[in-house]
């Protein structure tokens, strides 16, 4: 299978238009924030768990004056050159675009992103059929590629239980966007490497609790209902989110702990993501 590239899931080749360059989809976002100059000492204090920048990206396209469905040169190349343009501008100009990428292996990755503040200028070439070519400027704000689809890792056992994150393995960047859902049990708590998310209360019989990283919420799932309290929801160490899987952390494992005996089950969903795209 072949890598492709689509702009809100459409093909280039719809634009009469294509990738000059691949080499955009290796960029990766920055850190942001500094480490500590301290004043008569050598070098700097490294400040931990600095968090990713936006990622910009430079897409080099180049679109030419051909009929995009026949892929032949039409009566008027000039005119159909313009046409193309214009469709192309206006497919990224809302406000927001999803950048898709299909990997070799059939993998499905993605990016929500936004025109950057820069203008967009396109160059003439002296071609036949006529020829522009642009660096699309575009910005991640979200910084990272993710999966189009959801996996899901589900841990059943006893207090102090650990499972291999397997359906994870293969990301490379932090994953804040989870859902965690818990059985009946008390006072769960779900950790991988030093990060930890708990909560503080019981989950009766008949119950779920469904903990959601993204939007800092607590609900109910399925079972009976309830008024989980937020209040209850620890966590660790203080990075901005309630849980994240990072997929540096040896061993790439998720550990459940509970009070009162017995077996509980926590199942972690969420999309895996990526630094880059290729």
């Amino acid at each position: 299978m072949s890598e492709t590239f689509t702009i809100n899931g459409r093909a280039l080749g719809e634009f009469a238009a294509g990738v000059e360059d691949y080499s955009f989809l290796l960029a990766t976002p920055g850190r942001r924030g500094e480490n500590v100059v301290v004043p008569g000492r050598n070098g700097v204090i490294r400040t931990p768990r600095k968090r990713w920048d936006a990622l910009d990206l430079q897409i080099p396209l180049w679109v030419k004056g051909l009929d995009p469905d026949t892929g032949l040169v039409p009566t008027d190349p000039v005119s159909q050159l313009h046409a193309n343009v214009k469709a192309l501008l206006l497919e990224v100009s809302g406000e927001t675009v999803t950048l898709g990428h299909t990997l070799d292996d059939g993998t499905n990755v993605q990016a929500v992103a936004e025109l950057a503040l820069d203008p967009t200028v396109f160059t003439r070439a002296r071609s036949a059929p006529p020829l522009a070519r642009v660096n699309l400027a575009l910005t991640v704000p979200e910084a990272f590629w993710f999966d189009t689809d959801t996996v899901t890792h589900t841990i059943t056992g006893s207090t102090g239980t650990s499972s291999s994150l397997d359906e994870f393995v293969g990301s490379s960047a932090l994953m804040s966007d989870l859902t965690i859902t818990w059985g009946p049990c008390n006072n769960p708590q779900v950790s991988v490497g030093e990060r930890y998310v708990k909560y503080g209360g019981v989950v009766s019989s008949g119950r779920q609790l469904v903990i959601n990283t993204g939007n800092w919420t607590v609900s109910t799932g399925t079972g009976d209902a309830w008024s989980p309290d937020m209040r209850l929801v620890e966590f660790g160490p203080s990075a901005g989110r309630w849980f994240e899987l990072d997929p540096t952390a040896n061993p790439f494992e998720a550990t459940i702990t509970h009070t009162g005996g017995g077996s509980a089950t926590c199942t972690i969903a969420g999309r895996r993501a990526y630094l880059f795209a290729a």
